[in-house]
């Protein structure tokens, strides 16, 4: 009896060390192939063109542009206002654009595009028509000595006083493109109409906050002809967003027909290598999440030592520190002189 006893606790002892085998088994391989289905592999590490990523990727996710029979005009100054120009661009869209440049000597100074955030009064923000300083960031950057451009895009200000930022009109007319992409090819637009108004635009800089930086990183990545950017809280992960509907939202702003899982990030950045790109985010953004950053971006910032990607500790802002900063790095990265420029009277 005793025999048996002992018999049956080791033969208890066996199935529960076989069970445990077993399970662990089970719970390393699921694990395995869980990390083994969700490893991506970035185009810069899989041997594939920059070229390539951005026709395969970037820009089907931003969508179908209409073909375009017109071309950009010149700018022109707008009577009564020293500051104030604007372009047609080929959608026969008249583009307000504001230049500071102190009434310095154009030919000597170099060029900066400033792009705005979300907000009701376009590019007048970044130059200094508000009293949000902490934004005026183009007008900070003129009074350093460069000439700043600031557009206003598609969907606010004097292009769009009414409902800001609704874009169900723009799907209307254009069902197979994006909001996105419509603003970020208005900045390749605005380098057109700075070229044939005199401007060298073969290494402009461009600077943006919130919005902004979206619109500036994504412009650099597909337009040579930026070769700095300065991108501040403007950390998108559509891939990882805890609210990714918004965007592709059904009212208001919708950004993109869908949201875009086909690349990350930092696959974007990358392809503004081995360009210049200082990209700032918050841990505290409570707008646009930031993340502490993940293997992409570590990788990807030690494979491409043009790339500078910091995190702060603040929220959605571009507190002075941070501003003082940005304006010091630009100063050492952004090498260019424009030359033989004018503006159309």
């Amino acid at each position: 009896m005793c025999l048996n006893n002992i018999y049956k606790k080791k033969r208890l002892l066996l199935m529960f060390i076989i069970i445990f085998v077993l399970s662990t088994i089970i719970f390393f391989f699921k694990a395995s192939y869980i990390k083994l289905i969700n490893y991506y592999i970035p185009w810069y590490e899989a041997g594939i063109s920059r070229e390539e990523f951005i026709k395969h990727k970037i820009i089907p996710a931003l969508g179908q542009a209409p073909v375009l029979k017109e071309t950009v005009t010149p700018l022109k100054k707008k009577l009564g206002d020293i500051h104030t120009y604007y372009y047609v661009n080929p959608l026969q869209e008249k583009v307000p654009v504001i230049i500071l440049n102190n009434n310095q000597n154009i030919s000597t100074q170099k060029v900066v595009i400033a792009i705005h955030e979300t907000n009701k009064i376009g590019g007048e923000e970044p130059c200094g028509k508000n009293i949000k300083d902490e934004m005026a960031y183009g007008r900070a950057l003129s009074e350093k000595g460069y000439i700043v451009v600031c557009p206003t895009l598609s969907f606010t200000g004097r292009r769009q006083p009414i409902n800001y930022w609704d874009t169900k009109q723009f799907y209307e007319n254009y069902p197979n493109w994006s909001a996105l992409g419509k603003d970020i090819m208005e900045i390749s637009w605005l380098l057109d109409s700075m070229a044939i108004s005199g401007f060298d635009v073969s290494n402009v800089a461009v600077i943006g906050h919130s919005q902004g930086a979206i619109y500036g990183l994504f412009a650099a990545a597909l337009d040579l002809r930026i070769k700095t950017v300065i991108a501040n809280a403007g950390f998108v992960s559509f891939k990882y967003d805890p609210n990714p509907e918004r965007w592709s939202r059904n009212k208001w702003y919708k950004a993109l027909p869908k949201i875009p899982s086909e690349f990350t990030y930092a696959e974007v950045v990358a392809a503004i290598a081995p360009r210049n790109a200082l990209i700032c985010n918050y841990l505290q953004d409570e707008i646009l999440v930031a993340t502490y950053p993940y293997d992409h971006i570590k990788n990807m910032i030690e494979k491409y030592p043009s790339i500078d990607w910091l995190f702060f500790s603040e929220g959605h802002s571009f507190p002075i520190e941070v501003r003082e900063f940005a304006f010091s790095w630009l100063s050492q990265t952004f090498i260019s002189h424009t030359k033989n420029n004018h503006l159309t009277k």
